[in-house]
């Protein structure tokens, strides 16, 4: 027996015209969020989903009060209401509100998807004679009146462009008329009930397919569907099952055919294959969960069917894990950009991984359908975004100066006997206390603290001088003294200051630094720029002499240099930064970077004691092997 609504024996004709349902219908056509409910049992409910993911699929389930005021569920029911208009937004993934509880849409969204919405413009385009010209004509004239809800009239039109009139002999071998023609017969909410006719209707989706499928399939594989369900609707299961087998077959990312598939064996009570049926179904959209759960023909194995639907929760989430940790693993690297650090995706894949096994479906497969894309979203807005590292930084001991208060017993003379003018005053020595404080040196051991790198984006990109041929991300600073100790344990700089630049390193020493940083990241993030990379992102689009411009009046505002250093170096970020957000590219610290395809090292950028013409963006050092002036650092490549 056909289901259309569990718990009546409507058939479908009644099912069309019951006043309630038809009320229900015209109410929910005239709002502006069109809505139908499906009643669900509380136990498969709570396998398939949360009510968090209800609303982000809008529906909404209605309270206990409203199911009595309906007066349609048991104790163990559940009534969902869903918005329509979400489902006609997603028709690009098949029929996706098709479900045996709201029926209603099912031949309005026939007539509105695919090929069968071609302009007129577009038709006559294919037209290879007159006959089909004048057929076309008549086929936009029957799809203008069942657009006015003029199906009589729209139906008369269908009949002309198929077998013509007494000025054209018709063009019967157009698939577009049958499935409109068949949408007409099938019937739908409000239609004209005296075209209905289930044997015709499918009869005409049958000849829609035949005369679509070489050129149109997966139009062809809706007018199988169709034909499928107007065998459904007649009670001839076999017949709809092979109907829907062939839409499969022209059509198998529409999981409407699935669904279908799924549910006329539920019908036959072959509960063995309609449940895998189910699962490909949900595998091309989640919300076919619900759907089973709300239907007619599935209802009366629930218990199975939530059985079903627990194995698969728990299989999905076992395949999923390995998806997320990977996603996880590319966008943790990335996580700490200013702009998105606390971000809600990052926190809900990591949930998922901590909690995810006791997920409903619903609620657990958004996460995993979504992996791709917000993989894909994140490292698409990081290209353009600075990031920041965070670093653990080593277990370390070091010797600080603290202050304490002790009490402290001093003697004090104390007037026992006041004097007078012939007598002095007798005193006496009387003990005291008093507490001070004093200042020690202690040996401690520094916490486990984490060290901040900041880095900017560099697109690839070709330059005067040569080309860059992948993004990367240089340091937004050079290395500080700060960062070099929380890495290394010691300071080899001859000016000292946590924000200055560390200075008086070596090639060697730059290298040990990196090491030990890969080694403490737990991957091999970091390197030096080559001096490509280093001109690259110094000019920044530029082709002047500095990456302001040509003017070297105006480099102090960039740079500290021989001119106004005044002999020393300085914290980082104090003057502007270049096109990219890159501080100090030129002048404080000359910078090491490596020379592509070969052992050579060079020198960059300029430093506190360098005459204006050392801090060109062009210019490069290449220094002694042993070269540890105090005025040499460098600056980190991040590699994620």
């Amino acid at each position: 027996m056909s289901n259309y609504v569990w718990g009546t024996s409507l058939s479908h004709a009644d099912y069309l015209q019951a006043k309630s349902f038809v009320t229900d219908v015209k109410s929910a056509t005239r709002d502006a969020a069109r809505k139908v409910s499906m009643d669900i049992s509380r136990q498969t409910r709570d396998v398939i989903a949360s009510n968090e993911s209800l609303h982000r699929e809008q529906m909404e389930l209605l309270t206990a009060s409203t199911d009595r005021t309906v007066g349609a569920l048991n104790d163990g029911f559940e009534r969902i209401s869903y918005s329509m208009d979400a489902g006609f937004n997603r028709l690009s993934d098949g029929i996706s509100e098709l479900n045996a509880t709201f029926h209603w849409g099912f031949g309005a969204v026939l007539a509105s998807i695919g090929h069968i919405n071609d302009t007129l413009s577009e038709l006559v385009k294919i037209a290879k004679t007159p006959v089909q010209t004048v057929a076309f004509n008549h086929f936009e004239i029957a799809r203008d009146a069942f657009r006015q809800g003029l199906y009589r009239e729209s139906l008369e039109e269908l009949d002309r462009a198929i077998s013509g009139d007494h000025t054209s002999a018709g063009y019967k071998l157009e698939w577009r008329f049958h499935q409109l023609k068949g949408t007409l017969q099938l019937g739908f909410a409000d239609c004209d009930i005296s075209l209905y006719d289930l044997a015709k209707a499918e009869e005409s989706f049958l000849a829609a397919a035949r005369y679509g499928k070489t050129d149109y399939p997966h139009d062809a594989g809706r007018a199988f569907l169709s034909a499928g369900w107007a065998a459904y609707c007649q009670g001839k299961m076999k017949e709809a099952l092979a109907h829907t087998e062939q839409a499969m077959a022209l059509h198998p990312e529409m999981g409407a055919v699935f669904f279908q598939a799924s549910k006329i064996q539920m019908a036959l009570g072959d509960v063995e294959n309609a449940l895998p049926m189910l699962a490909k179904a949900i595998n091309l959209d989640s919300f076919y969960a619900l759907k089973a759960a709300g239907d007619g023909d599935f209802q009366p194995h629930d218990d199975r069917l939530r059985g079903f639907l627990e194995a698969l929760r728990k299989e999905k989430y076992r395949q999923s894990v390995p998806k997320v940790k990977a996603v996880l693993d590319k966008l943790t690297v990335l996580e700490l950009a200013p702009d998105v650090a606390d971000n809600n995706e990052i926190r809900l894949l990591r949930a998922f991984l901590s909690e995810g096994a006791n997920w409903p479906l619903l609620d657990m497969l958004s996460v995993v359908q979504n992996l791709n894309k917000s993989r894909d979203m994140f490292l698409d807005g990081f290209k353009s975004l600075p990031i920041v590292m965070r670093i653990k930084a080593p277990f370390q001991s070091f010797n600080a100066k603290e202050t304490y208060t002790e009490q402290e017993t001093y003697y004090e003379d104390v007037v026992i006997k006041p004097g007078s003018f012939f007598k002095k005053s007798v005193t006496e020595k009387q003990q005291k206390t008093r507490m001070v404080t004093k200042t020690r040196t202690v040996t401690k051991s520094s916490s486990l603290t984490e060290i901040l790198f900041e880095f900017c984006p560099v697109s690839a990109g070709s330059f005067r001088m040569g080309r860059n041929e992948k993004d990367f991300y240089l340091g937004r600073y050079p290395v500080t003294q700060q960062q070099w100790e929380a890495v290394m344990g010691n300071n080899p700089s001859q000016f000292k200051g946590e924000r200055l630049p560390v200075e008086t390193v070596s090639w060697d020493d730059c290298h040990n630094f990196i090491k030990k940083l890969n080694t403490l990241s737990s991957k091999q993030l970091y390197r030096l720029p080559t001096e490509a990379e280093w001109e690259y992102a110094c000019r920044a689009g530029s082709i002047s002499a500095y990456y302001f411009g040509d003017d070297e009046s105006r480099l102090g505002e960039y740079a500290w240099y021989d001119s106004n250093s005044e002999g020393t170096i300085h914290p980082v970020g104090q003057k502007k930064s270049n096109g990219l957000g890159l501080y100090d590219m030129a002048g404080n610290v000359w910078e090491w970077c490596s020379v592509s395809g070969s052992s050579d090292r060079v020198l960059r950028g300029g430093s506190w004691n360098s005459f204006a013409g050392d801090c060109r963006s062009a210019l490069l050092y290449y220094p002694p092997s042993d070269d540890l002036r105090r005025y040499v650092g460098f600056r980190l490549v991040f590699v994620p």
